[in-house]
């Protein structure tokens, strides 16, 4: 019987997460070192930069992650003031979120530290690779949405 191999180099998945992995690590080590700040808290303080960002809910969206995740990492910010909450005016079952003045130094700050990190990646790539990159990578998150395989199961 002949043996199966499995390469794991030529698997999409396990490429991606390596190089998430590799990437994730990477920028946790710059905001370490120049911010005192977790990745998680650096995305939320960057989404919050965007004007149509207001509340948890916005964030949720944005960033599609998980709700108790978003939860805790808006609680570290919100102790560490760099950001408030308060409850909406319009609706109280949400909480407005806004940047504080120590909240918009450090975004600021760490803005083109972090800019000089997505150059310096994209450096790499020829012209119009990166929109084509975008375009391979929105095409596996349409594909990564609901699968059905031969034992007849749907996995989301």
């Amino acid at each position: 019987m002949d043996k199966m191999v499995y390469n794991l180099s030529r698997h999409v998945t396990y490429r991606i997460a390596r190089l998430h992995a590799r990437l994730d690590a990477q920028a946790t080590e710059i905001l370490k070192t120049h911010a005192k700040i977790s990745l998680s808290e650096w995305r939320v303080l960057a989404v919050l930069t965007n004007p149509s960002v207001e509340t948890q809910k916005d964030v949720l969206e944005a960033m599609g992650l998980d709700k108790g995740q978003i939860s805790r990492t808006l609680k570290r910010l919100e102790a560490n003031r760099f950001i408030n909450l308060a409850l909406s005016e319009h609706d109280h079952r949400q909480r407005q979120i806004s940047l504080t003045g120590t909240g918009d130094q450090l975004v600021k700050k760490m803005f083109p530290i972090m800019m000089e990190r997505q150059a310096h990646l994209q450096s790499g790539l020829e012209a119009g690779e990166t929109d084509k990159l975008f375009e391979l990578i929105e095409k596996l998150e349409q594909k990564s949405g609901h699968l059905t395989i031969s034992d007849g199961k749907t996995y989301k």
